[in-house]
Parts: C-alpha cells; sequence; structure tokens
C-alpha cells in the first residue's frame, strides 16, 4: 500500500469513527431527555423498557461495528507497516546500485586521468628517445590500479545496476565496452611495462658491446699513433703535415676532450646514469671523422697502410653498431608513439569511450 494511500483510507476511517461517535453522543443525550429534570449518572428508565431496549441495541451494533472498523485500521497499519519494510529495502537496494555506479564512475575518471598523465611521459619519453637514441632514457609508469579495481567490483552488481538505471539508450553495450577497456589496460600495462625492461636490457647490452669495440678502437689508434710517432721520431715536426698522422692525432685530442669532461662531472659527484655515455659524440665528432679521413686517404692514394686497413674495418664497425642502436630506439620510440596514440591521448578511441561512459553513469549517481 502506497504512502497517498494509505493516508486517504486512514483519514476516511477516523472521520467515519468520529461521524459514529458524534451520533452515539446525540443519541445518548436523546435518550437521557426522556427522564424529565435527569441529573448526570442519575437516570429513570424503569418505565421506558422498550426505548432502553433498542437504544442497548442499537448501542451494541454501533461499537460492533466500531470495534471492527478498529480491526480493519489494526489491519491497514500493519499493512503500510510491511510496504514499509518493503520500500525501505528497495530504496536499500537503490542506493547500493548507485553507490556501485558511484565507485565505477570515480574509478573510470581515475583511469582516464591517469592515462592522460601517462601519455605525457610517453611522449616525453620517445622524444628524448629520438634526439637522444644512444642514451640510456627510461620513462616511468603509474601504477596500475584503477584497471584492477574496475575489475574486482562485482561485475553481477554492476550489471543490475546498469539494467536498473539504463544509462544511454545502448546500455548494454556501454557495460560491455567497460569491462573490455578495463581488461586492456589491464592487461597492457603490464605487457608494455614488460616491453620497456626488455628493451633497455637489450639497450644496455647492445652499448656496452659498442663500448667494447670503441675502447679497442682508441687502443688501435693509440697504437698506430705512437708506431708513427716511434718511426719519425727524427722529424716529429714533419708528422704535424702527414695527413696519417693528422687523422690519428685528430681522434686522440677529441677523444681526450670527452673523457676528461666525463671523468669531471665525475670528480663533481654527478650521477652517472645523468652523464651522456658520449657514443654519439664519438660516433659524430670523433669516429666518423676518423673513417672519412682513412676513406679520403685510400680516394686519393687508392691503398693504404696495413694499420690504417685496420682501423678502418674497425671503425666501420663501430659505425655499424651505434647505427644499429639509433634504429633500435627509433623503431622502440615509433612503437611508444603508437600506443600513446592510439590508447593514451585524449584523442584515442578507448580515452573517448571511457569518458562517454562516465558522463553516461555521472547522471545516476
Amino acid at each position: 500500500m502506497s504512502r497517498k494511500l494509505y493516508r486517504w483510507v486512514l483519514g476516511l476511517t477516523l472521520g467515519f469513527i468520529f461521524i459514529i461517535f458524534t451520533f452515539l453522543i446525540i443519541l445518548s443525550f436523546d435518550a437521557a431527555n426522556e427522564t424529565q429534570n435527569w441529573e448526570f449518572l442519575n437516570f429513570d428508565f424503569s418505565k421506558r423498557d422498550n426505548i432502553i431496549s433498542a437504544y442497548g441495541g442499537l448501542l451494541g451494533s454501533i461499537l460492533s461495528f466500531i470495534a471492527i472498523l478498529f480491526v480493519i485500521l489494526d489491519l491497514i497499519y500493519q499493512r503500510r507497516q510491511k510496504t514499509l519494510e518493503i520500500e525501505e529495502k528497495e530504496a536499500s537496494r537503490i542506493q547500493e546500485l548507485k553507490d556501485s555506479l558511484g565507485f565505477i564512475q570515480v574509478y573510470i575518471d581515475k583511469l582516464y586521468k591517469s592515462n592522460i598523465n601517462q601519455s605525457k611521459k610517453a611522449t616525453d619519453y620517445s622524444n628524448e628517445e629520438i634526439k637522444h637514441p644512444t642514451e640510456m632514457n627510461r620513462m616511468s609508469f603509474y601504477p596500475n590500479t584503477f584497471p584492477k579495481l574496475i575489475l574486482d567490483v562485482d561485475k553481477q552488481n554492476i550489471y543490475k545496476a546498469f539494467r536498473e538505471f539504463k544509462p544511454g539508450s545502448d546500455w548494454k553495450k556501454a557495460y560491455v565496452d567497460l569491462y573490455k577497456i578495463a581488461d586492456f589496460y589491464d592487461k597492457s600495462t603490464k605487457e608494455v611495462t614488460d616491453k620497456h625492461q626488455i628493451h633497455l636490457n637489450k639497450k644496455y647490452k647492445h652499448s656496452s658491446e659498442i663500448a667494447i669495440t670503441l675502447d679497442a678502437l682508441i687502443d688501435e689508434v693509440s697504437n698506430v699513433r705512437n708506431g708513427l710517432l716511434t718511426a719519425h721520431t727524427a722529424h716529429h715536426s714533419l708528422l704535424l703535415e702527414n695527413p696519417y698522422f693528422i687523422i690519428v692525432n685528430d681522434f686522440k685530442e677529441r677523444t681526450i676532450v670527452i673523457t676528461d669532461e666525463r671523468k669531471k662531472k665525475l670528480e663533481d659527484g654527478v650521477d652517472p646514469e645523468e652523464i651522456s655515455t658520449g657514443l654519439m659524440e664519438f660516433r659524430m665528432d670523433i669516429v666518423g671523422p676518423l673513417f672519412e679521413g682513412i676513406m679520403q686517404r685510400y680516394n686519393s692514394d687508392h691503398i693504404l697502410l696495413p694499420e690504417f686497413n685496420k682501423l678502418l674495418t674497425s671503425s666501420q664497425e663501430f659505425l655499424r653498431q651505434t647505427e644499429k642502436l639509433i634504429k633500435d630506439s627509433n623503431d622502440y620510440a615509433s612503437h611508444i608513439n603508437y600506443y600513446n596514440n592510439k590508447y593514451l591521448s585524449a584523442e584515442s578511441e578507448y580515452q573517448i569511450r571511457l569518458l562517454e561512459i562516465s558522463k553516461l553513469l555521472e547522471a545516476f549517481v
């Protein structure tokens, strides 16, 4: 029984009882007037048996009817109480469903913002990886919390909430999309994190191999330079005009500049991880010019000294290794850019869908 109907029935019943009591009072005064000069609680009906009998019968019937009305009123009250219990349970159920949608809506918003923040980190990382491909660039990751929180909420309860409130014309698709997207981010974040660590490990290994090649090349250049100095002990001044000596001497001087700068930074307490590996500098400013200088001598003389043939091979190996490192870094940066644009940026399909679902739920929480 609804509250409005209960109030109407209660009012009608009480009104009817009031009318009956009013009628009894009037009837009682009328019966009392049958005795002349009557006093309160002092009536003489000894000679009016027929009137008293009729009055008593009527009064008994009316009181019996009133008793029935009170019984009915009690039944109505009990019915209303039962209805109230049902209404309270229903209100509690609705509120519980609203609370579930509220939690989900908050988690969706948090997931969206987390992805936006991760998108900024991915953009910064990919730019650094392209700009400094030989450095050990690292990308930090936000905790993969909110997809798991969405997935951990009772799916059956959330489905009941969607079915109850029907957010949007195609609420079933919204429900399916929500869990599809949450499951994707839950799995893909771990996958991207693992791949990033694999890339770092691979890059570190590759950089270490290049460093070994570079160290060997530096030793070879030093040996060749020393050999030229030994061979021309009496004519050191003439070496400054020797094109072969100029090539290896420039290599040594530039190498000393880079190594001294790195040593100074270490002495100043700079974290080694924040100091450039120098591989790109060696490639562009030292090994590259070494390779080009030797090739120029070969193109000019059409022959090379044996030791310079070996230097040419070693410098070419260094350049090939660094080229592969640069390509791997660029390829990985492209992969991160693709993932960022496809799944993390505000313009990505999944992010747009998350916002749509959040707005649909916002109207019911």
